[in-house]
């Protein structure tokens, strides 16, 4: 055993047991920290779970809402797995953390369906380096990890495109195969977005000589088919469930944001191309350099142009169809990753070492920061460190726990053994890349999550509001209060509020606005209304929820009043 571990690491394109288990470590490493142990923050993991808990709560298996309140944002299915998850797991995991276990499952199934594509395209080796170059992409580290219905359609995807690489041998096979991640996209994020991969075959068709035959028109057919009752399930089931009209529905179960169409442009392709130099480094430049070298040669090499239609078509469609975002753009990081992975052995080396040099400097020394500040934390030296966690992380105490800890460390020595070990070459750059920011990704979800988690959660928040209601009142409208906050208040404190718009918000007798420490909204509705609670999140310097009681006299001596007073002057 020790003479394995003392040879050197050579990534030549051959297997063996250091490698395979360096890759396997890199990748449970890379999935697992940041699923559990952490309550849903906000805005966009909050109001999916928002959905979630609704499904639990109310039974709303069909109909996605947010506290009693249909949401129009996405089809059901990644919210029917994450509550399906969150059930299963109920008995050893905080539903949230159950619910957030669908995004580790469908990012499983994104990475095994991206290598077994890039295998085909090329080689085993090349399937390996895909899926490095994958979770090594700075965009996918954070979204991949919290509860995303795009992560649903990323999986939909990587099986589609595994699909069209097996059409023109295997038709059917592929067609149904096609088919099948066609329709976990329509029922994820929509019928328009599952059209992508027949888009990107008839692209294909355009752009390859041989792929314009009638096995390849049979397979593209047989995954229209098989896509197809995807495409009408969800709109049977609002019809089943008592929805006369599809109308609110439409933009839901087309994908297309229908409301925002008339104020934005037609193409919002500007975000995707301002955000992609960094959200999909480093397999852009590795893509754009491999599809510019063989540029004359797209038309007879299908590796070449499969990845290439497939970024051009989910550009163009996610540019249409969905608001633009990080989120959103995770789609996009597949084919940059399939096109790169057979680069890297013909990067020049002057490239490739800088690739390598930077992302073991960057991270290592990242590395070494997350070790410092935690080592202040814990110890209170060094002093200036320690002072810049607690402004970070206001009232919240520190603590050693042993297996976080030696997790931690095991961690951190695979990780400078592999680098220390690994011979110098082209693909030595993405394994350390990904190893790096694996290991950067790992230590604070280890060592600082319960730190975040205490100044992002609304647990507390929600506790002291909850404390200052009776049990018995007649209900609680809400001004200018986010769908991100009415989700977490509904989860943590079972509180629900009827909109400042509705007509019986009036009849209210308490009263919740959100602002900022600067805007104090004008409460709506009748007069009188007295502050009688403020609150934020720890080390929130922003945001401020307001509670108010109608009807009472105002009391010029109370702490409210005086903070009232300080606001409008």
């Amino acid at each position: 055993m020790i003479s394995i571990l003392r040879q050197p690491i050579v990534f030549d394109g051959t297997s063996s047991p250091v490698k395979t288990t360096l890759f396997v470590i890199i990748c449970a490493a890379w999935i697992l920290p940041g699923l559990i142990g952490h309550d849903p923050w906000k805005p966009d993991e909050a109001m999916v779970f928002g959905v979630i808990n609704s499904m639990l709560r109310d039974g709303a298996w069909v109909v996605p809402t947010i506290a009693g309140t249909p949401t129009h944002d996405y089809p059901p299915l990644y919210y029917w797995v994450a509550a399906m998850c969150a059930r299963l797991f109920s008995a050893v995991l905080p539903l949230h953390d159950g619910a957030r276990l669908a995004s580790g499952v469908f990012m499983a199934v994104a990475l095994t369906f991206s290598h077994r594509t890039a295998k085909r395209l090329f080689d085993e080796r090349a399937g390996r380096i895909c899926v490095l170059l994958l979770i090594g992409c700075i965009g996918l580290l954070v979204r991949g990890h919290e509860m995303n219905p795009e992560l649903a359609g990323l999986s939909g995807l990587t099986i589609a495109l595994y699909g069209l690489t097996r059409i023109r041998s295997e038709p059917l096979k592929g067609g149904v195969t096609t088919g099948i991640g066609s329709g976990i996209i329509a029922m994820s994020v929509g019928i328009v977005p599952a059209l992508l991969p027949s888009l990107t075959a008839v692209v294909m068709m355009g752009i390859v000589r041989d792929w314009s035959n009638r096995t390849f028109a049979r397979g593209i057919g047989i995954a229209v088919l098989v896509s197809l009752p995807f495409m009408l399930l969800f709109p049977a089931l609002l019809i089943f469930v008592g929805q006369a009209s599809l109308q609110p529905w439409a933009g839901t179960i087309l994908g297309v944001p229908l409301t925002e169409i008339e104020s934005r442009r037609a193409l919002d392709i500007t975000y995707f191309v301002t955000v992609l130099p960094w959200f999909g480094l480093p397999a852009l430049p590795f893509a754009c350099w491999l599809w510019w070298k063989d540029r004359t040669r797209l038309r007879e090499r299908i590796e070449l142009a499969l990845p290439l239609a497939a970024f051009l078509t989910t550009l163009v469609l996610l540019s249409f169809t969905r608001r633009a975002s990080d989120a959103v753009a995770v789609a996009l990081l597949v084919p940059l990753a399939l096109a790169a992975a057979n680069t890297l052995d013909r990067l020049p080396r002057g490239l490739a070492s800088f690739l390598d040099w930077f992302g073991l400097v960057f991270f290592g020394l990242a590395a070494v920061a997350a070790w410092l500040y935690w080592t202040a934390a814990i110890t209170g030296f060094p002093e200036a460190a320690a002072r810049a966690v607690a402004r970070q992380a206001p009232g919240f105490a520190f603590s050693f726990q042993a297996i976080p800890f030696s997790i931690a460390c095991a961690l951190t020595l695979v990780w400078a053994y592999a680098v220390a070990r690994a011979h110098r070459n082209n693909r030595r750059a993405i394994v350390n890349w990904a190893a790096g920011i694996t290991l950067v990704w790992v230590l604070p979800n280890l060592l600082a999550l319960s730190a975040v988690n205490h100044v992002r959660t609304y647990r507390g928040v929600a506790a002291e509001l909850s404390a200052q209601l009776p049990v018995s009142r007649n209900c609680i409208s809400a001004q200018e209060l986010g769908d991100a906050q009415r989700a977490l208040l509904d989860y943590f404190a079972d509180l629900r509020f009827l909109p400042a718009t509705d007509p019986a918000a009036g009849q209210c007798e308490w009263h919740l606005t959100q602002g900022t420490r600067e805007r104090v909204p004008v409460v709506a509705g009748p007069a009188p209304a007295v502050m009688v609670w403020e609150g934020a999140r720890p080390g929130d310097n922003v945001e401020r929820l307001r509670l108010y009681r109608r009807g009472q006299k105002h009391d010029e001596s109370t702490p409210a009043a005086e903070y009232l007073r300080q606001s409008i002057r």
